[in-house]
C-alpha cells in the first residue's frame, strides 16, 4: 500500500495503453523473463524509433509489433502514465493556470507558441462551455467522463482531435463522443486500437459524425465495415496511411470486382492515399457507393487502370486523384476518360507522365507534354492537376493530338487505331482526319511544333537576384496568366496571389539591351505577352524584397 502524499502505482494489464516521457505505446506482455528477477513490460512504441526489438529476448518471442524494432521491455514505474479522462485532459489543457505550458497542438501538428499568447488562449477558454474545436493530440485522453458533467461543461465542441491518445477501444471513443450533441468533426489519426472482431453497436456515439480521420491507425478494411453502421452520416472518411492491399476480405468463387463495398450511404469524400493498393479491381470494389463524389488514391501502388464494369460504376465520382502511383501506360488514361463523370484529376509524379505516346521516357526540354495527351484522352476532363482546362486548351490539345496519332498510326488498318487510340476516330469526326502527307507535314511541322512552348519557371527574390528553384515545362500558349499562376503555385509553393510574373526579351530598338514584360492580366493568354519558345519566366514573390 502506497504511503500517504505517495502516488500509487497503477495496475498494468496487456493491451493497455500508456506513456512515458511523452511516448505512447501498448502493453503486449507483463511477466517475468528468464536470467532476471521480477516483472516486466513489454511495449510496443507507437513511434517507429522508440523501440529496441520486436518483442523477443535471447532467442525467445514474447510479443509480436507491427513494425519491426518498435518493442522493448521496461519495469512497472511512476514514470510510466496511464489513460486519463476527456475533462481531466481538457481542464488540465485550457483551464489550469498552474501549469505553464509552452506548447499548444492544433489539429495534427505541434505548434509552438511564447508564454504570452499561451495564456490568452487559455484565458480566452476557460469557459469550456462556448468551446467549439479543442485539439488534444498527443494527450493521455483515455476514457469519457460522466455523461452529464461532459454535457454540461462542453456542449458546443463540433471538432475533436484526439490523435495519438491513450484511448484503447472503439466503445471508448463512442463514449466520449456520446455526450457531445454537435460534434461534427472527429480526429483520430494515430491511435491504436483493439482489433474488432464483430460488428458493434455504437451509434449512439457516432450518429452525428460528419468528417472522421483515421490515418495511421492501422486498422483492415474489415474493420471499417464492421464500423460504418455506427456511423450512417459520415460524409468525409480520411483513412491514409494503413497499410491497405485490399479492401475487404473477398470469396475467391467471385470476381473481386464485382463483391461491391456495402454501406456508407452519405459518404461524399474518401482519402485512401498512402496505403499498398496495386489492385484496380479494388477500387471497383467502390463504384456503387451511391453519392461519392471525390477519391484520393494518391501514392499507392497502380501500375495500370481498368475501365469501368457497368454503366453505373462510379457515376457520381467529380474528382480523383492518382498522384505518385506508377502508371506507365496511355491505356490507363484511355480507360480513366470512360469514366464520363470525372471531372478532375490529379496525376503528377507518375512515369506516364514523362512518357511519349510511343511509350518512350523522356526527361526535361524534350519531354512530351502528358498534358495534352491526357485532355485529348479524357474528353469530359476540365481541370488537371489544379489547372483549368479551357475551350482553347482542348481544341489545341485535340488537333495536335490526332497530328501525333495520324503520325504514328500511318499505314496502319483502322482496327488497330481504334485498339490503340479510342479517341481517335471521335476526335476525327470533330475535327477532320489529320493530313500527314509528307508535302503537309514539311509545310506545317514549325506550326504545329510551336503550339507547345519550352518554358524555364524560375522562383528569384528579384529580378537579378539568385535562383532558388527552376522547372522546365511544355505548355500551351493558350495558357491564361491564372493558370500559369496556379501551376506556379503547385510547384513553388508561393500562393498565386502573391506572384507576379515577368520575362525578360531583346529591346526593338537597342542592341543588347533587355526590357522586362510583365504578365500583368491574369485572365490574358500567355501568347498575348509574346512568350516565345525557351522563354525564362521569373516567378517573384510580392512579400520579399526586390531591388
Amino acid at each position: 500500500m502506497a504511503s500517504e502524499g505517495q502516488k500509487a502505482q497503477p495496475q498494468f494489464r496487456v493491451g493497455q495503453r500508456i506513456e512515458v516521457e511523452d511516448m505512447r505505446g501498448t502493453i503486449r506482455y507483463i511477466g517475468e523473463i528468464p536470467s532476471t528477477k521480477g516483472t516486466w513490460l513489454g511495449v510496443e512504441w507507437d513511434d517507429k524509433e522508440r523501440g529496441k526489438h520486436s518483442g523477443e529476448h535471447n532467442g525467445v518471442k514474447y510479443f509480436d509489433c507491427l513494425f519491426p524494432g518498435t518493442g522493448s521491455f521496461t519495469r512497472p514505474s511512476d514514470k510510466i502514465h496511464v489513460g486519463q479522462t476527456l475533462l481531466e485532459v481538457l481542464k488540465d489543457r485550457y483551464v489550469d493556470e498552474e501549469k505553464s505550458a509552452t506548447e499548444l497542438y492544433l489539429g495534427q501538428s505541434k505548434i509552438k507558441v511564447d508564454v504570452y499568447d499561451f495564456d490568452r488562449v487559455k484565458a480566452t477558454q476557460k469557459n469550456l462551455h462556448l468551446m467549439v474545436t479543442v485539439g488534444l493530440a498527443h494527450t493521455n485522453v483515455a476514457t469519457a467522463a460522466d455523461f452529464e458533467e461532459t454535457q454540461k461543461t462542453c456542449p458546443s465542441i463540433n471538432d475533436l482531435d484526439i490523435s495519438s491518445t491513450l484511448v484503447e477501444t472503439w466503445k471508448d471513443v463512442a463514449d466520449i463522443c456520446a455526450p457531445l450533441s454537435k460534434l461534427d468533426v472527429l480526429r483520430l489519426n494515430r491511435n491504436r486500437f483493439r482489433p474488432l472482431e464483430t460488428q458493434p453497436s455504437l451509434e449512439y456515439g457516432f450518429k452525428n459524425i460528419r468528417c472522421l480521420a483515421l490515418n495511421r491507425v492501422y486498422v483492415s478494411w474489415d474493420e471499417v465495415e464492421l464500423l460504418e453502421p455506427s456511423m450512417p452520416n459520415v460524409k468525409i472518411l480520411q483513412i491514409g496511411y494503413n497499410l491497405f492491399t485490399e479492401l475487404g476480405k473477398s470469396d475467391s468463387s467471385a470476381p473481386i470486382a464485382n463483391q461491391k463495398v456495402k454501406g456508407f450511404a452519405n459518404l461524399e469524400d474518401l482519402h485512401l492515399e498512402g496505403n499498398l493498393l496495386s489492385d484496380w479491381n479494388q477500387i471497383l470494389r467502390l463504384s456503387q457507393l451511391p453519392k461519392l463524389k471525390s477519391l484520393d488514391l494518391s501514392e499507392n501502388k497502380f501500375e495500370r487502370i481498368l475501365g469501368p464494369l457497368d454503366e453505373g460504376d462510379f457515376k457520381t465520382l467529380v474528382s480523383l486523384r492518382l498522384n505518385e502511383n506508377n502508371l506507365n501506360e496511355w491505356s490507363s488514361i484511355d480507360q480513366l476518360g470512360r469514366y464520363t463523370a470525372i471531372k478532375t484529376v490529379w496525376l503528377g509524379k507518375n512515369p506516364i507522365m514523362n512518357m511519349t505516346l510511343q511509350g518512350e521516357m523522356v526527361d526535361g526540354r524534350d519531354r512530351h507534354d502528358a498534358r495534352v495527351t491526357t485532355i485529348a484522352k479524357m474528353p469530359h476532363l476540365q481541370n488537371m492537376n489544379g489547372s483549368e482546362i479551357t475551350s482553347k486548351n482542348r481544341i489545341d490539345a485535340e488537333l495536335y493530338y490526332l497530328k501525333q496519332v495520324g503520325m504514328l498510326t500511318k499505314g496502319m488498318d483502322q482496327a488497330a487505331i481504334r485498339s490503340l487510340h479510342p479517341q481517335f476516330e471521335r476526335l476525327c469526326g470533330i475535327h477532320g482526319s489529320p493530313d500527314v502527307s509528307e508535302e503537309y507535314l514539311k509545310a506545317t511541322s514549325e506550326m504545329l511544333k510551336d503550339r507547345l512552348l519550352a518554358l524555364t519557371l524560375v522562383s528569384k527574390d528579384s529580378i537579378n537576384g539568385t535562383v532558388k528553384a527552376s522547372f522546365q515545362k511544355n505548355l500551351l500558349g493558350t495558357m491564361k496568366v491564372k493558370s500559369l499562376k496556379n501551376l506556379a503555385q503547385k510547384l513553388m509553393r508561393i500562393p498565386a496571389m502573391r506572384q507576379d510574373l515577368v520575362f525578360l526579351t531583346d529591346d526593338p530598338d537597342y542592341e543588347n539591351v533587355k526590357v522586362e514584360v510583365w504578365l500583368s492580366d491574369d485572365m490574358r493568354e500567355i501568347s498575348y505577352y509574346d512568350v516565345k519558345d525557351g522563354v525564362e519566366i521569373i516567378v517573384l514573390d510580392k512579400s520579399k524584397k526586390r531591388d
